[in-house]
């Protein structure tokens, strides 16, 4: 019995998996504040032990993307004229 309690317990999810899912929220957080700023959430994530996970940093990298295109997406329709949009 002593051993089950001087057995350290693993978390449901390691700290690296904890700072991936940080960052995927704040990439989401930043989307409204302006444009371009979901792309800084896995620039900040290259300081941190995520970097050392391919796969991770992928979807980090391909969710900023796509929200920074959702973003713009109106502006670019405005210009190729195939949008009502008013850009003000």
């Amino acid at each position: 019995m002593s051993e089950e309690n001087t057995e350290s317990r693993e978390g449901f999810f390691s700290k690296t998996e904890w700072k991936f899912i940080g960052f995927l929220v704040l990439a989401v957080v930043l989307t409204p504040i302006f444009y371009g700023l979901p792309l800084l959430s896995p620039l900040f994530a290259m300081g941190t032990s995520v970097r050392l996970h391919k796969r991770k940093m992928v979807w980090l990298w391909s969710v900023a993307a796509l929200l920074v295109l959702m973003s713009i997406a109106p502006f670019i329709l405005r210009a190729a004229g195939l949008s009502n949009f008013v850009v003000e």
